[in-house]
């Protein structure tokens, strides 16, 4: 009976043959497949390989020695316990992969305790070689940093894997040594804006990680060429060319905006185009940091060509020599396109006029002063000049209170002018001099920077005397080297020349390094021992022996009559001059008036220093000046000077 059911069940089984037979190949190279994927992990491996055949011996000798061999030997036994034990095992090894998914280290060849399976290794995760690699992990991998003072240092660190390894340096080295400079032990020196790459080698494995250094050099100060413009309505765009600091700022993008749009907008690249009368602010601030600067606009109607001049103080020109005066003129229409305007003399020694219409008085005379529009219209008057009285010195009547001079140039126009000049400005950098900047040049030049405390004596008159005393001034000069003990031929030239004796001294201690330099010494020329203790004539490239020429030639053979000298030179050629006026020392470092002409000293910071050094003095003497006058570029809002 069991013969035919087992015949019967073939011939009814027979067209599924093939396809059981499939599907069985299937599930088994299925299985087989998974089992490799599980056995990538190398615990897991080791567990199939290793332990568990370690498990399977004893649970033998267990039943065996325990005589379980018995109820095994039933049939149903023998069925259902290699299920159980086989289900129990394969569910061990799958928790084993799941759990144990991280490779870790196995028990290398040769372990005596090993001692299964090692041979059924046919893996790669089994490659030996793996015990000598290592790992490098970075403590930060993509960086920025902004550069301050010219250089700016920053740390990586390395962390290196596994902590038993023999031999774990480490090598530093960037990509380009331009920017950033390594010393070997992940201390970067960041240089130059740019873009680095950081290395670290694991030496003796071959093993390399990297970093991304951004080196940024951050903005430090906006200007605009022009604090004011003026626009016509329906007229055409101007573009306004925003300068912003310094040269390798890292981003140098601006944001513009218009206060009122409905008189002028201004794009995103500073052109400005009018729309309605009236006057708005145009901004412009750094996308890197917030910096700032203005532009007045004003928009008018449509306007047309100058058509007359007129002088409206012709009653002013009748001088005596050594005074001045202001021309003050009225341009017609009001609504004239270009109001620019040429002054000239037709005889410059009797009186000289400026570029901004301040007439000097120069001699006995009458000259003839022209002023012409860019259109070709023009006017001329008369100045008529008397001679001073023969009792008269050089110095003007004392002056008393603040004055207000104003220039016609905005500020930023006169910046511009000053970084134009050959040779160009210079700033000390730690000991040495340096060309200076446009932010340097605008940081001295603008007058509300430096206005208080002892900074406001840039501004103070030279031509007025302060009356200080022979002994205090000599208590100053005590330690000044070969200026020690001329109090007396200070206060002398002071009043000849009518000069401020305090800055005179403060002046000369500056120039001679407080009475140490070799020119204020003696220089030997031609067999004469000279002084120079103004440091007249000493040009920047050949202080010593040109100052030491200019002193043979005006035969300053002694200190005192080095410092008579000094004194009638700056009194005649800067403060008294009728030429220029420049009876502050910032006019004698900026001259606003004709900006890059007769300036005494190409330090942008010169007269700040003098200025502090005469603050001192005065304090400690107990004295303050009593007349200023202070430069007001057109536009711009004066400091106010308290005294």
């Amino acid at each position: 009976m069991k013969i035919k059911l087992r015949e019967t069940a073939i011939k009814l089984f027979a067209p599924f043959k093939s396809a059981l037979k499939s599907i069985g190949g299937f599930f088994s190279r299925t299985a087989h497949a998974v089992w490799q994927f599980m056995c990538r992990s190398k615990r897991f491996a080791r567990f199939a390989y290793v332990t568990f055949p370690h498990w399977r011996k004893k649970a033998a000798e267990f039943v065996k020695n325990n005589r379980f061999t018995k109820f095994v030997a039933r049939k149903k036994a023998k069925i259902i316990v290699p299920a159980l034990v086989g289900a129990s095992c394969l569910a061990v090894m799958l928790c084993a992969s799941v759990i144990y998914t991280v490779s870790s280290d196995y028990y290398p060849e040769g372990d005596p305790s090993v001692n299964y399976g090692m041979r059924a290794f046919t893996y790669s995760t089994f490659d030996k070689s793996d015990i000598k690699r290592g790992s490098i992990s970075l403590s930060w991998t993509d960086g920025v940093v902004n550069l301050t003072g010219g250089e700016t240092v920053v740390r990586i660190k390395a962390d290196v894997n596994p902590k038993t390894m023999n031999d774990t340096q480490v090598e530093w080295s960037v990509s380009d040594e331009e920017y950033a400079e390594t010393d070997g032990d992940g201390k970067i020196t960041a240089k130059a804006p740019g873009r680095v790459r950081i290395f670290a080698n694991l030496v003796n494995y071959g093993v390399t990680a990297e970093a991304k250094l951004l080196i940024r050099q951050p903005v430090t100060s906006i200007i605009l060429p022009t604090s004011t413009l003026t626009l016509y309505k329906g007229g055409s765009a101007q573009h306004i060319n925003a300068r912003v600091f310094p040269e390798d700022a890292s981003d140098k993008s601006v944001e513009w905006s218009s206060k009122d749009p409905k008189i002028a907008v201004v794009d995103s690249n500073g052109t400005v185009k009018p729309v309605g009368t009236g006057m708005t602010q145009i901004t412009a601030t750094t996308a890197d940091g917030g910096f700032k600067a203005n532009c007045f606009v004003t928009v008018v109607n449509p306007s047309v060509d100058v058509s007359e001049i007129t002088l409206q103080n012709a009653d002013d020109m009748r001088l005596t020599a050594g005074e001045s005066v202001n021309a003050v003129v009225t341009v017609s229409p009001s609504n004239a396109r270009n109001k620019t305007l040429k002054w000239s003399s037709d005889d410059e020694s009797v009186a000289a006029v400026s570029g901004t219409g301040r007439i000097r008085a120069i001699s006995a005379g009458t000259a003839y002063i022209t002023v012409s529009s860019v259109n070709g219209v023009s006017e001329s008057f008369p100045v008529e000049v008397t001679a001073a009285p023969e009792d008269e010195t050089t110095a003007e009547p004392q002056r008393r209170g603040v004055i207000y001079t104003p220039y016609n140039l905005t500020f930023p126009q006169a910046v511009s002018i000053q970084m134009a000049q050959n040779p160009p400005l210079k700033i000390w950098v730690r000991g040495g001099t340096v060309n200076a900047s446009e932010a340097d040049a605008s940081e001295y030049m603008d007058p509300n920077n430096y206005c208080e405390g002892a900074y406001k004596y840039q501004f103070m008159d030279l031509s007025t005397p302060c009356g200080v005393s022979e002994d205090e001034l000599n208590a100053y000069l005590a330690d000044k080297g070969v200026l020690s003990g001329h109090a007396a031929a200070f206060i002398e030239a002071a009043n000849t020349y009518g000069l401020n004796e305090i800055y005179l001294v403060v002046h000369s201690c500056l120039e001679t390094g407080n009475g140490t330099s070799a020119l204020s010494r003696g220089q030997e020329v031609d067999g004469v021992t000279v002084f120079n203790v103004f440091g007249i004539g000493a040009y920047d490239n050949s202080a010593l022996s040109s100052g030491a020429a200019r002193a043979y030639r005006e035969n300053w053979t002694s200190v005192d009559e080095a410092i008579k000298g000094g004194a009638q030179y700056i009194s005649e050629s800067y403060v008294h001059s009728p030429y220029t006026r420049q009876n502050t020392l910032y006019k004698m470092l900026w001259n606003p008036e004709n900006p890059t002409e007769h300036q005494y000293a190409t330090d942008v910071g010169w007269a700040v220093k003098q200025a502090a050094a005469i603050g001192d003095v005065m304090a400690e003497m107990g004295i303050d000046a009593q007349a200023y006058d202070v430069p007001v570029y057109n536009g711009m809002i004066p400091p106010t000077i308290t005294y």
